[in-house]
This record gives structure tokens, C-alpha cells and sequence, in this order.
């Protein structure tokens, strides 16, 4: 399979293999990789975690603006 990527993932990868924290370029994407699956799985529980919330009427007493904001706060620390 080849891939083509935008100049500034190029960089990041081989950064990361410069930096000797990776072997190669395609150890980097493995990992990007399972990353992203750990996300997908994690967005998933939230989810499946607010459905049951619904289904049990727990709801918020947050307004929307400010789920809004907790949630940027939240995925801002996750990138951290």
C-alpha cells in the first residue's frame, strides 16, 4: 500500500525517527496507528457510556456551552 502525506506529517515522521524514538519511518506509523485505534475504542465507551447515562435519565445539568468547553479542555489535555 503506498500512501501519500502532506509535507508536515513527512517531517513529523522522519523527526521522529531522527530523533532515535523510532526504528524506521513505518514503526512511526504503527504506532500513529494503534493510537488510533486506542482513540476510536476509547470514543466508543464514551459513547456507549452516554447512551446508558440517557437510558437511565442521568443527565446533565451543564449547559451546552459549557460541555463544549469541557470537552475542548478534555481533548486539549489529551494532547498534551
Amino acid at each position: 500500500m503506498q500512501v501519500s502525506l502532506p509535507p508536515e506529517l513527512e517531517e513529523l515522521i522522519r523527526a521522529n525517527v531522527a530523533s532515535g524514538v523510532y526504528a524506521s519511518e513505518e514503526d512511526v506509523i504503527h504506532t500513529a496507528l494503534h493510537l488510533l485505534l486506542d482513540y476510536n475504542a476509547y470514543l466508543r465507551e464514551e459513547i456507549n457510556r452516554g447512551i446508558e447515562q440517557a437510558d437511565q435519565k442521568v443527565f446533565s445539568s451543564m449547559s451546552i456551552e459549557d460541555l463544549k468547553a469541557e470537552g475542548r479542555r478534555r481533548l486539549a489535555s489529551r494532547k498534551q
